[in-house]
């Protein structure tokens, strides 16, 4: 519960801090792809990959969209990026819910 909790304002926070827009009518992949990514950038996640960020933004959304828990989807990003501090965790996972799966976002 708690871990939901911070992961939902963790995605409120990065959002607002951000200006990361939803993914519009007409809006490319690239577009999208690149608007998370320097929403990463903007919260000072140190990725040094921008295809296997992308490649991990995804995985995440794909463990909740076969019905992971936020838990299990901050796991699976933390084991992928040992090195980074969870609130890079958090930061990376909310933004990856808000770009590309926001089917995840609580109502």
């Amino acid at each position: 519960m708690r871990t939901k909790r911070l992961l939902v304002s963790a995605v409120v926070a990065i959002a607002a801090a951000t200006c990361l827009a939803a993914p519009a009518v007409g809006q490319t992949q690239e577009q999208i792809d690149q608007a998370f990514l320097q929403g990463v950038r903007d919260k000072g996640v140190p990725i040094k990959d921008d295809t296997k960020a992308l490649e991990l933004a995804r995985e995440t959304c794909n463990l909740l969209n076969e019905g992971g828990s936020t838990n299990e989807a901050l796991q699976l990003i933390q084991k992928a990026q040992k090195k980074w501090s969870d609130d890079d965790v958090l930061s990376f996972g909310g933004l990856a819910v808000y770009a590309y799966c926001k089917e995840h976002l609580p109502q």
